[in-house]
């Protein structure tokens, strides 16, 4: 799991980052922790580390709070989870407002992050993500997010729900067999579409939620077009 930890305090910084060593060991679960002494300092890494699989954000921190942390993060990713800790009971029913998962006050137990970091672990379980291997770095991105994938060349490109593209050096069976999800389908000799973001498909073309075509190899429209109807069926 990769951590993050935004607190001025280094007291309470110290305290936090030992409860997460603890129960990483306990869980025997790899816990990559990242501190920061302001919310500013974190978003200047912002770009680049996105996968976070949990913010804990002090409410009070010199110019920028947690809460306003909070509330910029809440504008590019709704996922991640969010605990604040602070020493101010009043904040408490401010932490709704941006989804936070727990409010722990200072000085945090032990338990309670115990407790945060479990809830955390459950959700990764349940959901799938995808590694992609980036030009630049190494991203997770949730299976679910992933809109669909072109092929050019020995390159692909994975669009997804976030307006982000990423390209890295795969071939189509391989993402394929990589995404072990059947709502996924090669439509097409350089296409791979999740039926999940189909909005509506034809006999030539699949017109997926970012309002892009997708052509459909005549052999597959008609599996294409059942899929859809079943995935819809089930939804309702």
């Amino acid at each position: 799991m990769k951590i993050a930890v935004c607190e001025d305090e280094e007291v309470f910084s110290d305290q936090l980052v030992g409860y997460i060593n603890e129960w990483a060991k306990e869980k025997s679960v790899f816990a990559e922790t990242f501190t920061y002494i302001s919310a500013a300092r974190f978003l200047d890494e912002w770009d680049e580390s996105e996968d976070y699989d949990i913010l804990f954000l002090d409410i009070k921190m010199g110019k920028m709070s947690g809460m306003d942390l909070a509330k910029t993060i809440r504008k590019t990713n709704n996922d991640i989870p969010i605990v604040f800790t602070t020493a101010m009971k009043e904040y408490v029913f401010r932490g709704y407002s941006v989804s936070a998962i727990q409010y722990l006050i200072k000085p945090v137990k032990k338990e309670d992050i115990f407790s945060c970091l479990n809830k955390v672990l459950q959700i990764n379980k349940i959901r799938k993500h995808y590694i992609v291997n980036d030009i630049e770095k190494i991203i997770k991105i949730p299976t679910t997010d992933i809109i669909y994938v072109k092929m050019s060349s020995n390159n692909a490109t994975m669009v997804t729900t976030e307006k982000k593209e990423y390209t890295f050096r795969k071939t189509i069976s391989q993402i394929l067999t990589e995404l072990d999800d059947k709502l996924f389908v090669k439509c097409h000799k350089s296409f791979i579409i999740n039926i999940r973001h189909l909005e509506s498909v034809s006999k030539n073309f699949a017109i997926m939620s970012n309002n892009e075509t997708i052509p459909l190899s005549k052999d597959i429209a008609g599996q294409i077009s059942d899929m859809f109807s079943k995935y819809n069926m089930n939804k309702i």
